[in-house]
């Protein structure tokens, strides 16, 4: 590999120690498994989004609907969905 001069990137300043220390000790691996990390943290962050719950619903919504997260058009969207007897309900709602 060569060097090209530039420094290490610095670590978010807001992190708990914990987090610093793993960042530490990943930036002692291989390019390898910084790499599969790095594509499990995406995959993480998307899965987290689409399954994040709002303390909040709707006034129309119940508790016990599902929330998921998406993106349509460069729009961020919240998607509830819930059973009412034998039907099944939803509501989207742009997020701001």
């Amino acid at each position: 590999m060569t060097d090209t001069g530039s420094e290490r990137p610095a670590p978010p300043g807001d992190l708990d120690a914990d987090l610093y220390d793993l960042l530490e000790a990943l930036s002692k691996r291989d390019l390898e498994t910084v790499s599969a990390v790095a594509t499990y943290v995406t995959e993480l962050e998307a899965w987290l989004e689409s399954t994040e719950r709002d303390a909040t619903y709707p006034d129309d919504v119940p508790e016990r609907a599902t929330v998921s997260v998406m993106e349509v058009a460069g729009t961020s969207y919240r998607y509830y969905q819930w059973r009412e007897g034998d039907e099944i309900r939803s509501k989207t709602v742009e997020l701001e």
